[in-house]
């Protein structure tokens, strides 16, 4: 037992003083123009993989300044390249703690880091980013020349494009208010939900819909509708638990269960894939998934993305936890 407890004091004192010799490299190396340290070289000087040098770092002993980009204007064409090769060769999946060697690598709050890469991974316009290529446009700079500038859209065309897109769709008037269905309407659109709905096949009912409501739009019928059969099919644990043991006796024959369960083939692997994903799932969330998920809310990242930069929540967690702090 003494031994062990020998053992164990060494091999912890042993990280100590590692920690503190990669902090003080780190110090060392800290290159002011770059703003960030050449973790490479480092890795080189402890003989020991970049992943491990980074998360032996101190940030209470260390004195390199760390950035703060909260903007992905302002990020280099050089350090957004950098930090999508760095993700890509290092991480298959990116959770909150690798996004935290991320932050050290980069020298950049990690939180950056994460909204950064998201616009590496799906190129998008974001109001900062509309304004600073506007501020180019207006200096006389041409597309390729701030293509060069962000070349995370593929080409200058595309730059072009994306640019023009959010010029229009947030330059337009708004739109009108929707007219609220009203009880009388909502009794109407349930009776013919329950003479013409299919699912998996809503085209006579819509035709139906239309006739009866001429002056509502096509959407707002749609939208209307999805409410009210969404509301009669949720997936509850029961419905969960009855297509898991559907599984166990078909297989994956989704056509077969979704039959079993008055519904479609799609449907019923739906319900699988949200059963598989609550069995995986973490049910509480941190202080840093939640601080991602606001970032997601803010730069109009999509609830599957989000989950997949998370990594530990699924798609239908991280769409109920975004409209809770939406309307917090």
């Amino acid at each position: 037992m003494e031994q062990a407890l020998v053992a164990d004091n060494a091999r912890l004192q042993k990280r100590i003083e590692q920690s503190a010799r990669v902090t003080q490299l780190a110090d060392r190396a800290y290159d002011e123009q770059r703003g960030r340290c050449d973790w490479e070289s480092i890795a080189r000087d402890m003989d020991m993989p970049l992943i491990e040098c980074l998360r032996l770092v101190d940030p209470s002993l260390s004195t390199v300044p760390v950035r703060s980009l909260p903007n992905i204007a302002d990020w280099s064409a050089d350090e957004l390249l950098t930090l999508k090769s760095f993700v890509t060769e290092n991480f298959s999946a990116v959770t909150v703690n690798e996004w935290r060697l991320v932050g050290v690598y980069m020298n950049v709050e990690h939180n950056d880091c994460f909204m950064a890469y998201g616009i590496c991974t799906f190129p998008r316009i974001t109001p900062d980013l509309y304004e600073a290529i506007t501020q180019h446009r207006n200096n006389g700079l041409k597309w390729k020349d701030i293509f060069e500038k962000y070349p995370i859209f593929g080409s200058a065309s595309v730059l072009c494009k994306a640019y023009r897109r959010f010029k229009k769709s947030n330059g337009s008037k708004p739109k009108a208010t929707p007219t609220k269905w009203s009880d009388a309407d909502t009794c109407k659109l349930k009776e013919l939900i329950q003479m013409y709905y299919k699912p998996g096949n809503r085209r006579e009912l819509l035709s139906q819909a239309q006739k009866a409501f001429p002056h509502r739009s096509k959407e707002s019928i749609l939208g209307k509708i999805k409410r009210i059969t969404c509301k009669s099919s949720s997936i509850t644990n029961d419905v969960m638990d009855r297509v898991n043991k559907l599984v166990d006796v078909y297989g994956k024959d989704w056509e077969r269960i979704g039959h079993e369960i008055d519904g479609t083939a799609r449907r019923a692997q739906r319900i699988w894939s949200r059963h598989q994903e609550r069995q995986n799932a973490t049910l509480a969330w941190t202080d840093d998934e939640l601080g991602i998920l606001r970032k997601c809310i803010r730069d109009g990242v999509g609830v599957t993305e989000a989950s997949q930069l998370i990594g530990t929540k699924p798609p239908h967690m991280c769409s109920t936890k975004m409209l809770s702090l939406s309307n917090a």
